[in-house]
């Protein structure tokens, strides 16, 4: 008798896992899996936000400083009232809205040479929706060389300047910059605006 309820017991012991405690734990399974895949996509958006963020302030800072100082050192605004982009024959920018050209009198003998023009411009990047930075020496005219420096890219959405004077750039004494930017297009922050402004202090 004794042997046989040994033998019932050991029956016992090797009849496995129900269908109620396979489902029980299923269902919790699932539970955990999807809370770590909310954790993990909560993250990579907070990730993705920051790395937005930090790319198209750091960019944005780096455009305001060093065409603030071109702003500041320059004596005179010219405009050649060609093409805001080069690589596109459809950005006519008559009035210089789209992009920027100054006099810096670098060698301080207050004459204009072609060298000494400083152009900032936009130029399409290949994604279709961001634009290059470009800060472009010198005009090419007269066998002068012409250097360019990329500034920003793929970061600017949007930069449009005014100027204080109307269309006499002569007259300048003020630069306004409206730009607007966006690293990361439709993840991560929305776009960002930033309003700037810089005197001539060297014109006359």
């Amino acid at each position: 008798m004794r042997a046989r309820l040994l033998r019932m017991r050991g029956e016992g012991s090797d009849r496995g896992v129900t269908l109620i405690e396979l489902l029980v734990t299923m269902i919790l399974m699932g539970i955990v899996s999807s809370l770590v895949v909310g954790a993990v996509a909560q993250a990579s958006r907070i990730l993705t936000h920051a790395d937005d963020e930090e790319k198209g302030l750091q960019d944005a800072k780096v455009i305001l400083d060093r065409l603030g100082r071109d702003i500041r050192e320059s004596r005179e605004v010219v405009c050649d009232g060609g093409l805001a982009d080069p690589t596109d024959a459809t950005s006519g920018d008559p009035s210089c809205n789209a992009h920027l050209q100054l006099w810096v009198d670098a060698n301080s003998d207050y004459m204009k040479q072609p060298t000494e023009i400083i152009t900032w411009r936009l130029e399409q990047n290949p994604d279709g929706i961001h634009f290059d930075v470009w800060r472009i020496t010198g005009t090419g005219a007269g066998g002068s060389a012409v250097k360019s420096a990329r500034q920003a890219t793929s970061l600017i959405v949007r930069m449009a300047f005014t100027y204080d004077a109307g269309g006499v750039f002569a007259n300048v004494n003020e630069v306004r910059l409206g730009m607007r930017y966006d690293s990361i297009v439709g993840r991560g922050t929305s776009e960002r605006e930033v309003a700037f402004s810089a005197r001539l202090r060297n014109k006359g």
